[in-house]
């Protein structure tokens, strides 16, 4: 089974996150989550629950893969 750091995750997510133009608040909020959490997921020092994973994506997705889905 393949596993990822919670370093690279978060490293992904603050990537993500800014290209977004989101701030650590505006995910949160999209996520029904506080700041400081999304702030320990980059940080690499903790993992968002697994039912978070599917949201993270929805809000985090480029815009390109939005369109090719279309």
């Amino acid at each position: 089974m393949y596993q990822i750091s919670n370093e690279k995750f978060g490293l992904f997510v603050t990537e993500l996150r800014k290209k977004k133009n989101l701030t650590q608040k505006d995910l949160a909020e999209k996520l029904y989550v506080s700041d400081k959490t999304v702030s320990k997921w980059e940080r690499g020092l903790s993992m968002p629950n697994v039912v978070l994973l599917i949201p993270i994506a929805d809000h985090l997705r480029p815009v390109r893969q939005v369109l090719h889905r279309s």
